[in-house]
């Protein structure tokens, strides 16, 4: 693989992108993988994985509902942030979602939450990514992940807004392009101006489902929101798919 810098290893470890994202919804994550735990029917002690963990708040809800939690994430910062968490049943690793997983790490279901997923340039990439999902798996282990619903994103999109955190006030404008949707985010601190972008691909639901076929995993359910009412094109916000390897 051509050796480059990605956006997001880039904005994922500013310090930037915390402060504009500190206000992130926990309730709404734990209520999220609460729902997700009553519905899998999961036992206390299975080991999972959360994929792409950021700083590692959710794989700590997993830990305190009962499981045995692994998790990694691309950014450097994120995980020396999430690794304040870790004890005994919670670990923390740095790790590309299109790499292998050691042999040793094999998990009962592995999680992909709040969209981190769709960053990279290439389908092929993308594919590369379920088939390290299957490999990482047990036999008739579960893949669970949650994206945004292009169809619902685009009817519902605000072209741009300015978000006050503190003393920054972050300029941001979202648009469409080439199949990707973009947030370009600009602000000055301290007399120096920056200019972010976020560039997610609009993976359609039938794409997400040809991976995963691709990859040898058998569609088992497909949700439309957090609290995991049955998926509509038009008006639900969320995918949230289900596969068995």
């Amino acid at each position: 693989m051509e050796e480059k810098s990605e956006w997001f290893s880039t904005w994922f470890n500013s310090p930037y992108y915390h402060i504009l994202y500190d206000q992130r919804n926990d309730q709404e994550a734990f209520d999220f993988i609460s729902n997700l735990q009553k519905k899998l029917n999961l036992q206390a002690g299975s080991k999972v994985l959360d994929a792409a963990c950021g700083k590692g708040r959710h794989a700590k809800t997993l830990f305190d509902l009962g499981f045995d939690v692994e998790a990694f994430d691309l950014s450097s910062a994120n995980i020396e942030e999430a690794k304040k968490f870790e004890q005994s049943g919670l670990h923390f690793f740095e790790h590309d979602l299109r790499k292998p997983l050691a042999k040793e790490h094999h998990y009962q279901v592995i999680f992909n939450f709040f969209t981190s997923f769709g960053y990279f340039d290439q389908p092929e990439e993308n594919q590369l990514a379920f088939h390290r999902f299957f490999q990482g798996l047990d036999k008739n282990g579960l893949l669970i992940l949650d994206f945004f619903n292009p169809v619902y994103v685009m009817a519902n999109l605000v072209p741009s807004e300015i978000v006050q955190k503190g003393d920054i006030k972050f300029k941001i404008e979202r648009f469409a392009q080439n199949g990707y949707l973009f947030k370009s985010i600009q602000f000055t601190d301290k007399g120096k101006s920056y200019h972010f972008e976020e560039k997610v691909e609009m993976i359609q639901k039938n794409d997400f489902l040809a991976y995963a076929a691709q990859a040898g995993f058998q569609n088992i359910d497909l949700r439309g929101n957090y609290a995991l009412e049955a998926f509509d094109e038009l008006t639900s916000p969320r995918m949230i798919f289900f596969w068995v390897k």
